[in-house]
């Protein structure tokens, strides 16, 4: 019987979750490894002599006995020379819906398949981009500052229905949103890459290609961007882009910070080019306190955290074994990132 040794990448797994993968099949060795970047020890704020530095280091020795002969990962962090390391690597998934955090050009040129977890996160992503929208729209933290103050003052209201929303990049969060956006009456747009002239896409009026995004944004009250990272979206958004946007329009980026070019995106809030924005990513992750966003108050700031999901370890876990079990059967594999992905 082949065994095939699979890795585990991932830090914040609880044994429940590492038991799910370990029980998919008798084939399969199971271990736990991880080359810490970085950018990880960024982003959870890992301090020297912590519990959490020593877990990383006992990660980082798995990882550095069981990479070359691992045929799988799990993971989301990945070293530039994975794949010179990863003699035996035919299979990466990333934890996350994002393939940013690893070497992605690197290995689809090498003919390693990635895919990763998208649509996991895709409800509650969305359902976070209807209460920005509310936030905004119902002028919340004004009517919040009200009570605060014990003053009675009333507020106008702003429908939804009857307003365009922009989603730039129509995936599975997109999509999650443009279909409570259509409960709500809103009128939806879209600009994608891979676009085929006169294609429609229920439930969007339009799409446009990825050419045309300042004529969508043009159209809009409030704006979405839902894209992952790559050398072709990077900044994608600036000064051209947001003065394009109606004058008070509401922006929100839920994708990757990077998308956006972010002095840009304060100059317009500054303004009052932008009515407001609802952010959940950054070019900087954590966002640094010294950042104009925290202060200005037509901005509503989360720290990459709209999936808010308690149970999404489980769910993206549960999901990968799935696929694994797909593997081992040679059945093709859900959601394959294309080998032309642009970067």
């Amino acid at each position: 019987m082949r065994r095939v040794k699979v890795m585990v990448g991932m830090h914040q797994l609880a044994d429940a979750e590492l038991a799910l993968v370990s029980q998919v099949d008798p084939r399969i060795e199971m271990v736990q490894g991880l080359a810490p970047t970085e950018r990880l020890r960024r982003m959870t704020g890992v301090q020297p002599g912590s519990e959490m530095e020593r877990r990383l280091e006992l990660l980082r020795q798995g990882f550095d006995r069981h990479i070359a002969d691992t045929e799988v990962i799990l993971g989301l962090w990945l070293p530039e020379d994975v794949t010179e390391r990863a003699g035996k690597l035919r299979w990466v998934h990333s934890y996350g819906a994002g393939i940013d955090f690893m070497p992605a050009p690197k290995i689809l040129a090498r003919g390693i398949t990635i895919t990763n977890s998208s649509g996991v996160n895709s409800r509650p992503i969305a359902e976070f981009c209807i209460a920005y929208m509310l936030v905004h729209a119902k002028q919340i933290a004004l009517r919040l500052e009200h009570q605060r103050n014990r003053r009675w003052k009333r507020e106008t209201n702003v429908e939804l229905g009857g307003k365009t929303l922009g989603i730039i990049g129509p995936g599975r969060i997109g999509m999650a949103l443009a279909q409570r956006a259509a409960a709500m009456e809103m009128r939806l747009l879209a600009v994608r890459r891979k676009h085929t002239a006169g294609a429609l896409l229920t439930p969007f009026e339009r799409v446009y290609p990825r050419e045309a995004l300042r004529e969508m944004l043009a159209q809009c009250d409030y704006v979405l961007a839902a894209v992952g990272l790559s050398e072709a979206t990077r900044r994608m958004i600036g000064d051209a882009e947001f003065a394009a946007m109606k004058r008070g329009a509401y922006f929100m980026n839920v994708g990757r910070g990077a998308v956006v070019d972010e002095a840009a995106l304060v100059r317009a809030l500054e303004s009052g080019h932008l009515g407001g924005a609802g952010l959940d990513v950054f070019e900087e992750e954590p966002l640094s306190p010294q950042s104009p966003l925290w202060g200005l108050p037509n901005v509503f700031i989360t720290p990459h955290s709209t999936v808010g999901l308690a149970d999404y370890s489980r769910l993206s876990v549960e999901f990968f074994c799935e696929n694994l079990r797909r593997y081992l059967d040679g059945a093709p594999l859900e959601n394959v990132i294309a080998a032309d992905y642009v970067f």
